[in-house]
């Protein structure tokens, strides 16, 4: 009778410890799903999609259609002179000059419509992340522009290639903001704050950043 006793215990204990070591896990599971979430509001003002053993636990939510994380200010300048030539030789009193120079504000960040993904294994509390990359948000002129120009007696200056100067800066602004470093600075600076955020928690996330489909655009001038 003692020993069937003793079976019981033994099997009741083990039970008691499984149900604790269930709980256990939930609850740590329950606390990284609030702690991703959490971080993903705090920064990216989004609650990402977060998936438990493919299960679909959250949905993902934005307030915002984009939000922009790196913003910076440039001065673009642009210049050309053009003459007329007769046999390959420059005609006197020809030339003229055109430069003109602005001030465009340059903004990176993310389109909250694409896909946020977070999954969590709750065997081993790994916390990953698929996102997109950031991209070039809006290129802005700040204030006026400045123009110069220096027509000649033979060859003056005309409205159609003052409009055409201030298109090109225009144009030439998109490409400096789409050569630059903007994106990559915010994704670092994303990938930063999430990684310190988490840690805090005691927790790790790795970032995988989904394949780029609009790296190069943007979205307005």
């Amino acid at each position: 009778m003692k020993h069937y006793v003793g079976i019981c215990l033994v099997l009741v204990t083990i039970a008691v410890l499984t149900l604790l070591l269930i709980n256990r896990c939930t609850d740590a599971t329950e606390r990284a799903v609030d702690h991703v979430r959490d971080a993903f509001a705090s920064i990216l003002q989004l609650q990402p999609k977060i998936t438990i053993n493919e299960r679909v636990v959250q949905t993902q939510t934005a307030p915002i259609a984009e939000l922009a994380v790196v913003t910076r200010e440039e001065t673009i300048t642009l210049g050309f002179d053009e003459h007329k030539e007769l046999w390959s030789y420059e005609i006197p009193l020809t030339e003229k000059k055109i430069t003109v120079s602005g001030v465009y504000r340059l903004k990176a960040g993310y389109d909250l419509h694409q896909p946020f993904s977070v999954a969590i294994d709750p065997a081993t509390r790994a916390i990953r992340a698929t996102m997109p990359p950031a991209k070039i948000l809006s290129v802005e002129q700040v204030g006026d522009l400045t123009y110069t120009g220096e027509d000649s007696m033979l060859n003056r200056l005309g409205d159609d290639e003052r409009t055409k100067a201030v298109n090109s800066l225009a144009d030439l602004a998109r490409q400096t903001a789409a050569s630059s470093t903007l994106r990559h600075d915010a994704d670092a600076q994303v990938q930063s704050r999430l990684e310190e955020l988490l840690a805090h928690n005691g927790e790790k996330i790795e970032i995988q950043w989904s394949p780029d489909r609009d790296k190069n655009g943007t979205t307005s001038p």
